[in-house]
């Protein structure tokens, strides 16, 4: 069923294999820098780390990497199965028996079905990695119950907002023709402005409790600094994290009057009031420099190419297949763009890490531009790195491709060189 003699064909498994000995050869730099560390501390963390702390860090970074290859093995074996005796096409049959006289019901369902069969593929390496990794390390402390109620719920909100946003857009397709591109880009960008806007307000209290942040030291110093540089939010909450996971993270989330500062209770427990307001200045700085606006602009841009490249697509024959279909179709077309195109845009990959590491290093900088502190930052930043077991160590190569942050040694070396203003 696949059209092998199509350039096209030759062109997707050279990327799909180039993308795949990327992977695997950083993996086996990451390992081997591993190995090479292994009997000695980085002079940062001595006296931080404790040997056995330190040995777990690697076997945590051994044991992900080392899951990830079967991750990947599986998926794909479970891809080319799918390409080779032609299951995408086969399940849009299926779909197109069971739904005659409802095109648009199949269009939508389509996606769906597809999503609900991956969900199912992958569970057990969902399981394993809470129950099996994450508890080995001492990092789950995720009931069955919280876990299984998750997914149940992140079933549901995919169906409630999916089904109305895969309706529009295939709609759009049949009422703005040749330009329907233009149509179903616009529409997703207003659905992600408002799931963003949505998100900490209704759809993260679904899984977590938000309980505001208690009146005390900690709560005005966060105000008076959010005053200072002008930022504008909803509130401070802390989040019941340590019902899932033992790793610590603090995040913005929301748009407008919805913007919240958000706190894992973990964090709270693990870090100095100092530390985490060294932290927060640090996102605070995000949205000072204007990360976050640039962040949304290529985004923007990107997703606009996407949407234009996939109308390309929809109307070229040997995009479907190379895939094994041989009649192409709206929603096939979009499931197949969806799952595939990294393979075609791997490489921009170092440039947005590279570009995100840039603006990591500009709010560590406004961070202790803002406090005046210099120690709380890189304190924070170590106190993170012990209780999340990260690697201390990984290959440049690695984490030039792969590491959206600096390395904490990287970050912390920086933040030794700002000079500080009187």
């Amino acid at each position: 069923m696949i059209h092998t003699e199509h350039w096209f064909f030759w062109l997707f498994v050279a990327l799909y294999f180039l993308h795949l000995v990327v992977e695997i050869s950083l993996d086996l730099l990451n390992l081997k820098e591993l190995k090479r560390n292994q009997n000695r501390i980085p002079p940062l963390f001595a006296g931080r780390f404790s040997k056995t702390e330190y040995e777990n860090s690697i076997r945590y970074t051994r044991s992900k990497i080392h899951f990830s290859w079967v991750k990947a093995t599986f998926d794909v074996a479970v891809l080319w199965l799918a390409i080779m005796f032609g299951g995408f096409y086969y399940v849009d049959v299926w779909l197109g028996n069971l739904l005659p006289t409802y095109p648009l019901a199949h269009q939508v369902a389509y996606p769906l079905v597809i999503g609900g069969i991956s969900l199912l593929l992958h569970l057990p390496f969902g399981i394993y990695f809470q129950f099996g990794l994450e508890e080995k390390f001492g990092f789950n402390r995720m009931s069955w119950g919280i876990f299984l109620t998750d997914q149940i719920k992140t079933i549901v909100i995919a169906l409630i907002l999916g089904i109305p946003l895969l309706a529009l857009i295939f709609s759009l397709v049949q009422w703005l023709g040749a330009w329907w591109w233009l149509g179903a880009w616009g529409a997703m960008m207003l659905f992600q402005l408002m799931t963003a806007a949505l998100f900490p307000v209704v759809l993260a209290p679904l899984f977590y409790k938000f309980t505001p942040l208690e009146p005390g030291e900690l709560k005005d110093r966060i105000y008076q600094l959010a005053q200072k540089i002008r930022f504008k939010m909803a509130g401070i909450y802390t989040i019941d994290g340590s019902k899932r996971s033992a790793h610590s993270n603090a995040f913005f989330a929301g748009i407008g009057k919805t913007r919240r500062i958000v706190l894992f209770d973990t964090l709270v427990e693990n870090l100095t009031h100092d530390q985490i307001v060294a932290v927060l200045a640090h996102e605070m700085g995000h949205n000072v420099k204007k990360h976050i606006l640039k962040g949304l602009v290529i985004s923007t841009v990107l997703s606009l190419a996407g949407f234009y490249l996939l109308s390309l697509c929809l109307n070229w024959p040997p995009f479907f297949s190379t895939f094994g279909v041989p009649t192409p179709s709206l929603q096939v077309g979009f499931v197949l763009f969806g799952l595939l195109s990294s393979v075609f845009t791997f490489p921009l990959n170092p440039f947005m890490k590279w570009l995100s590491r840039k603006n990591e290093y500009e709010s560590d900088a406004f961070s202790v531009a803002v406090t005046k502190d210099k120690a709380s930052m890189k304190e924070a930043l170590v106190n993170l790195s012990k209780d999340n077991l990260s690697n201390l160590t990984p290959h440049p190569f690695y984490s030039f491709y792969h590491y959206s942050h600096p390395t904490t040694t990287e970050r912390v070396t920086a933040i030794e060189a700002i000079p500080l203003a009187n």
